[in-house]
């Protein structure tokens, strides 16, 4: 990584951080206690599931989730994450399934949609690893996006022209 893409990284992190501290401030300066407190929770787990991630020992796929929202101006992903996976011999494939995945619904997104994601990643059978990926946002043509992304190997599914599921599995 270079010091330019270091730098724009850190300006995103404190960006997002001053965004939170910003709505801490305005929940207690209006004794808004129970919604500061929600706020406050759902900032300590961000940061767990940060620290899970930053602990799988897979730089660039964790590179890539942590930019994630900053590089796709259509979509918002959270994540979720296994406690004590060790991802370092996925590191490279997770990262170019997880950009073939967006090249894919990139192609298909309707452009003024906001697509709402999650993605849980956790130990599956005899050792492979799991990914599930669920998507909330309408796509135009939900049959090609499905064709593509199922003739790239990716198990995925349509609920509703809206709900979209991609599941996937590494040995």
């Amino acid at each position: 990584m270079e010091e330019k893409e270091i730098i724009g990284l850190l300006r995103h992190k404190r960006h997002d951080w001053m965004n939170q501290i910003q709505l801490i401030q305005g929940y207690a300066s209006l004794g808004k206690h129970d919604r500061l407190m929600d706020l406050l929770e759902t900032v300590k787990a961000e940061s767990e599931e940060e620290r899970r991630l930053l602990n799988t020992e897979a730089d660039e796929f964790s590179l890539w989730l942590l930019t994630f929202n900053w590089s796709y101006q259509s979509f918002r992903l959270t994540y979720s994450l296994e406690q004590g996976l060790d991802l370092s011999s996925h590191d490279q494939t997770l990262a170019a399934y997880g950009r073939r995945m967006m090249e894919i619904m990139e192609k298909y997104k309707d452009k003024d949609e906001l697509y709402e994601g999650t993605v849980t990643l956790y130990r599956g059978g005899q050792g492979a690893l799991g990914l599930s990926w669920e998507w909330d946002g309408r796509f135009p043509d939900p049959d090609s996006v499905l064709e593509s992304l199922q003739d790239e190997g990716f198990v995925a599914s349509i609920y509703d022209r809206k709900e979209l599921s991609i599941e996937m599995t590494i040995e």
